[in-house]
């Protein structure tokens, strides 16, 4: 959440601590209509960097220093949103209970947390800690490393030992991640654990793409979508239910290790069917039902819908359901409407639209992906030009808009346009690459002559 609102509560938030002790943690109940995350922006510069400014409010800047209390040591520092999804429990169990039962709770370990083996040694709030880790910590291996999010097809089977073990490595921890996030009964943990396991099936699995779908529905599920249809045992009705619930015991059997990770677990291709007996048990209301609005901000459930409906349109291309896929697409990008532009948020956009395009290319649509590809790129060129726009990030989006025109070129036959392309952005990357050089080395050179003032 931006600095500038939580300053703007003053001694009202003090007076809802409840340490009594100097130098104790303070935990705050904070209204649900003002835990809004990084929704809005902040005056205060809480990160050096142009990523952070905005690019229509000149002098505000992208919330990446909100604080948690319970969060462990190397992630004290966090950008709202994070901590909005990550402490959504104890904010919850605060505005139930009320703040004395959520701190006995706390002090006697009554707080939901793994239990069992070498994880159960730790407390909540570190376990919270790793979550996040597993959740929003890029690895240095990862191929996909970087704010992009561009869909370019399924695992193609071709990847050598060495990266397809690396790729089986963030499948696992995605399955992790979502355990974890069933423990801590952190809902939109939950919801973007099932995200994550989408994306890394389609990166890993040949055929990945029913099992990733299915796990990107029930993370839209858990967003309480406020309708949904399903399929009722072995019937054909579908039955419409204004407050959405999810099932439980659904989400589970995604995270349980013995179901082969491969296929996913034993349930029909919508993952509504475990059986001639089993009846669906949708006990959980979803973030946005209308009896969490009391406890539960929208903007938790909207955080979650964005990545769901992201990796729902990949999982859809990956089957070939084209039209579906930019659908989902689409519905993202909407959701992005009333969001900030920043580096951060310009990126989904920029995502968004070059995969609109390649879905429109997998069709053997050239001109349409054009069309979607040139709107991404926009968002880069915006950057490079504006006065506050963050360069480095803004020639990223561009390039990455340009390679998709290339591979849509030599997927036309036109590999003269492609390899064109190819060899501008091969040269721009060299510039870049000795223009950072250099500033490296004037760095160097100036604390060198600093170091030698003070001897």
């Amino acid at each position: 959440m931006a600095k500038k609102s939580s300053k703007s509560k003053g001694s009202k938030e003090e007076s809802l601590t409840t340490s009594g002790n100097p130098g104790s943690e303070a935990s705050l109940i904070k209204p649900v209509e003002e835990d809004v995350g990084s929704k809005y922006p902040s005056q205060t510069q809480s990160l050096p960097g142009s990523q952070f400014n905005v690019l229509d409010k000149p002098g505000y800047y992208d919330d990446g220093g909100a604080k948690s209390l319970v969060c462990s040591a190397p992630l004290r520092e966090r950008v709202g949103d994070l901590q909005l999804i990550i402490d959504l429990h104890d904010s919850v169990t605060k505005r139930i209970k009320g703040l004395p039962a959520y701190l006995v709770l706390k002090d006697s370990d009554g707080l939901p947390k793994a239990r069992r083996g070498q994880m159960g040694k730790v407390s909540r709030g570190d376990q919270k800690g790793q979550l996040a880790q597993l959740l929003f910590c890029e690895d240095p291996g990862d191929e996909d490393k970087g704010p992009s999010e561009v869909f370019y097809g399924t695992a193609s089977g071709e990847d050598d030992q060495l990266t397809l073990r690396h790729k089986i490595h963030r499948l696992q921890q995605a399955q992790a991640s979502l355990r974890l996030s069933i423990l801590l009964r952190e809902a939109g943990c939950v919801s973007l654990s099932l995200s994550e396991l989408c994306k890394r099936r389609l990166q890993v699995i040949k055929n990945g793409g029913a099992g990733a779908l299915r796990a990107a529905k029930l993370a839209l599920e858990i967003c309480g979508e406020g309708r949904y249809e399903s399929e009722t045992g072995r019937s054909e009705a579908t039955r419409i239910v204004e407050n959405a619930f999810w099932d439980p015991e659904l989400v589970v059997l995604e995270a349980d290790d013995d179901n082969n990770i491969w296929d996913g677990p034993k349930v029909d291709t919508e993952g509504r069917q475990l059986g001639k007996d089993r009846i669906e048990d949708r006990s959980q209301p979803g973030l946005a039902n209308g009896g969490n609005k009391k406890f539960i901000n929208e903007r938790v459930s909207l955080l979650c819908k964005r990545s769901a409906y992201l990796q729902k349109g990949n999982a859809l291309q990956a089957l070939g359901r084209f039209e579906e896929a930019r659908t989902s697409y689409i519905t993202c990008l909407g959701l992005l409407d009333d969001e900030i532009r920043t580096s951060r948020t310009d990126w989904e956009r920029m995502s968004l639209n070059l995969n609109i395009g390649n879905a429109w290319l997998a069709e053997g649509n050239m001109e349409k992906a054009k069309e979607f590809w040139s709107k991404a790129e926009a968002y880069g060129t915006e950057h490079v030009e504006h006065e506050l726009g963050a360069k480095k990030e803004g020639k990223a989006m561009i390039a990455a808009a340009r390679k998709c025109l290339a591979r849509g070129y030599s997927k036309q036959g036109e590999e003269g346009k492609a390899k064109e392309i190819v060899t501008e952005l091969l040269e721009e990357k060299r510039k870049d690459m000795d223009i950072e050089a250099e500033e490296r080395k004037k760095l160097e050179e100036e604390k060198k002559e600093k170091a030698a003032i003070k001897a």
